[in-house]
């Protein structure tokens, strides 16, 4: 027996809803998946400077917050960073220039 055209058309609602239901679960995973990934990675960024830095396991929020703050206004802490980020975009070769070049910099 074939299907009404009002039948065809909720079944066909019915798809979309089933569809936008996972749909939604989907998104609602993945925005789990990337708050875990940013969590772990705040988590093993700060034991890295915990362990550079272990003065910095006594320091209030506040302290913290105000070294945090004086460390990334300096410009050459800005300069090191761009210059590692720019590195990791480019090719081997260039890589060992351009650290030959910096240290070139920081010995002059």
């Amino acid at each position: 027996m074939s299907k009404t055209r009002t039948e065809k058309i909720a079944s066909y609602e019915e798809q979309i809803a089933k569809l936008q239901d996972q749909r939604r679960k989907e998104l609602l995973k993945h925005q789990q998946e990337e708050r875990k990934a940013k969590e772990n990675r705040y988590k093993r960024r700060h034991k890295l400077l915990e362990d550079a830095l272990p003065e910095t396991i006594s320091m209030t929020d506040e302290q913290y917050k105000s070294f945090i703050s004086k460390a990334i206004a300096n410009d050459h802490v800005r300069r090191i960073i761009v210059n590692i980020v720019g590195q990791s975009a480019k090719p081997a070769d260039q890589k060992q220039e351009n650290a030959t070049a910096a240290d070139e910099e920081s010995t002059s």
